[in-house]
């Protein structure tokens, strides 16, 4: 998809001369933004002799490209081209530069890694241009002072604490000589970070566009700078960088769901590596990739002591609260405010009969729910009210509310303890801090507020359920999940765990290892082949053409185009119209599939066939 066309200055526009150039680097090469897959290789242009002086790396310049006038963006400046005709630079669209060589040849790096076209990078990677903010000035810097020796470390947050002001603490102790960039996964951590640095540059889609544009170019033009952003500022190409720090490396947030999808984490430790940059990853527990990078000592583990007083309420049938925690909870609420994690935000998912366990379905199939306290019970499908619900095996009038979310257990706590105030904060309405010194908070993972001096208990409510969903993540997040907001508690504070007794994660929690559980997941993940190690790609693409192109897929591993050790699984049904098919294969083998997919993507568009969905080391397997 091309970009929008830019707006100009005019006193930019200058038409090529053509009698060509003179000047002593009279080439320049180019990738072009031409919208089409397979056109993804360097381009050769004269620069016009009025051009010249503007015309450097990193430029945004129009070139004529197959009959239209396209945006291209200037990699160097070449003395001859192997070309003996060459076409001519029309315009520079900016005076300022948005890239580095060292920033394009990550840039070039990924688009490799990720299969795609370089410009699928620079959309995520260059913000669009604002013509106001062109006529501004800004300072030029060049030049880098990376670490003389880089570091790669992996700093467990500790419990008790508030992770933005431990961050704070930490960066501010170890300031580098030169530029860090910091990058969060979400714009709410944008916004509970940068009060701590105040002279921050901040990165972030959710600025308005001129002020992006205005502090992309700061950053790029800076020295000893602090960037804060979100998932596209791992690319900004700032002059000195010394360091760069992800929070919550583990986060869904830092996959870019686009097309082709890669990740901050990975672009990272590709960024670190080729510019000899310190990296810091810093989270309650690490992704499996990163795990594992820590067991071989690739990154260093820094952890300090720690010991959280845990206790496990194992729940009776349909039951919500152990009569046993009540008891604890009453004397907690004492002392002060009460946390309680839900699973999931609303009310249920659906029915069974409280009897015999039977799903309550409508007379045309679709499931019965029940979308509040108040509401009626309701056909999914067809929406009929089934005010005088019975079971159709039993006869049985009480029905179970499967799945319950925040709001079901809001009512059921309100119960259990009535007149107590409840505060729900879930992705749909969060609360960033409590200042309620004796009330309940009921809260949906990644949305639970802080409270001001923590929480006198903690309960995760459901807490099997976590570990027993379907995605290949499942037991990351719920390993994250469970040390984020067992760290919210107060000093003493318990935390109350409704599942079994013998669950790992119980004596990972109590003293604050989440190795205990990680190297378990990789054990069984190395015995079955799964990231991280194996590159893992999916394959999205129409029903009509899914068994043919695994068909290919095997021939090109008969003909050695293919590793042999690569694992085809599926097609599986992704939706009504498009299946999926995953290849798994050994990390030595990666580079190789992923330059045969890439080729595979080209001709598609070549034969301009529609491109099929591909992901590279996705954050899923399944969704």
């Amino acid at each position: 998809m091309a970009l929008t066309r830019p707006l100009r200055l005019k006193s930019e526009i200058a038409k090529a001369k053509a009698e060509g150039s003179t000047s002593q680097l009279p080439v320049a090469r180019v990738w072009v933004d031409s919208g089409v897959f397979h056109l993804d290789s360097e381009f050769d242009y004269l620069i016009p002799d009025n051009l010249s002086p503007l015309v450097a790396t990193g430029i945004r310049v129009q070139v004529p490209f197959h009959g239209r006038e396209v945006e291209a963006l200037v990699l160097s400046r070449q003395t001859a081209s192997e070309l003996s005709s060459l076409k001519a630079i029309s315009k520079v669209i900016s005076p300022h530069s948005v890239a580095t060589a060292e920033s394009l040849e990550l840039i070039s790096a990924v688009s490799a890694r990720w299969a795609a076209h370089p410009y699928d990078i620079l959309r995520s990677a260059i913000p669009p241009r604002v013509a106001t903010v062109d006529k501004e000035s800004f300072p030029d810097s060049s030049g880098a002072s990376h670490a003389a020796k880089p570091k790669r470390s992996y700093i467990h947050i500790p419990p008790v604490v508030n992770r933005f002001q431990f961050i704070a603490n930490m960066l501010l102790k170890e300031r580098a000589k030169g530029s860090q960039l910091i990058i969060v996964p979400d714009t709410r951590s944008v916004q509970q970070l940068a009060p701590f640095f105040p002279e921050a540059i901040i990165l972030d889609s959710a600025l308005e566009r001129s002020s992006r544009y205005r502090n992309f170019l700061l950053a790029r033009n800076g020295q000893n700078v602090i960037v804060i952003g979100t998932r596209s500022a791992v690319f900004v190409p700032v002059s000195d960088l010394d360091s760069i720090i992800v929070v919550d490396e583990s986060s869904e947030n830092h996959y870019e769901p686009r097309s082709p999808g890669w990740n901050v984490r990975d672009v990272a430790i590709v960024r670190s590596m080729k510019s000899k940059i310190s990296l810091t990853l810093i989270g309650y527990s690490p992704s499996a990739e990163v795990a594992r990078l820590i067991e071989s000592k690739w990154i260093d583990f820094n952890s300090t002591k720690n010991r959280l007083k845990i206790a496990s309420f194992a729940p009776a049938q349909s039951e919500l609260l152990p009569s046993r925690l009540i008891s604890e909870i009453r004397k907690a609420m004492k002392v002060g405010p009460i946390l309680f994690i839900s699973p999931r935000k609303g009310y249920s998912q659906a029915l069974t009969c409280s009897k015999c366990r039977n799903i309550a379905l409508c007379t045309c199939g679709g499931k019965l729910s029940q979308a509040s306290a108040k509401s009626s019970i309701e056909c999914v499908i067809c929406a009929k009210v089934h005010s005088d619900w019975r079971c159709t095996w039993c006869q049985n009038s009480t029905p179970f509310l499967m799945g319950r979310g925040s709001e079901r257990f809001a009512y059921e706590i309100g119960a259990a303890f009535p007149g107590k105030q409840i505060t729900q904060s879930t992705s749909d309405s969060i609360h960033d801090s409590y200042n309620d010194s004796f009330g309940f908070v009921i809260a949906t993972p990644g949305a639970a507020p802080i409270a001001k001096n923590g929480y006198a208990m903690i309960v995760i409510l459901e807490g099997d359920r976590f570990f027993t969903q379907t995605d290949i993540r499942a037991h990351e997040r719920s390993r994250e999940l469970f040390f984020s907001a067992s760290a919210l508690g107060a000093v003493g504070a318990t935390i109350a765990l409704v599942m079994a007794a013998d669950h790992p994660i119980i004596g990972a929690l109590a003293s604050w290892k989440p190795a205990l559980v990680s190297q378990r997941e990789l054990r069984e993940r190395e015995e079955v082949h799964l990231p991280p190690f194996s590159r893992a790609i999916t394959m999205d693409i129409s029903r009509p053409e899914s068994q043919s192109l695994l068909r290919g897929l095997k021939k090109s591993q008969e003909d050695g185009r293919l590793p042999a050790s690569t694992i085809f699984l599926g097609p599986s049904r992704l939706n009504e119209d498009n299946d999926r098919i995953v290849l798994l294969t050994p990390l030595s083998d990666g580079e190789m599939v992923v330059n045969l997919l890439h080729e595979f993507q080209r001709k598609r568009s070549s034969a301009k066939k529609t491109l099929a969905s591909i992901r590279i080391d996705p954050y899923s397997l399944s969704r």
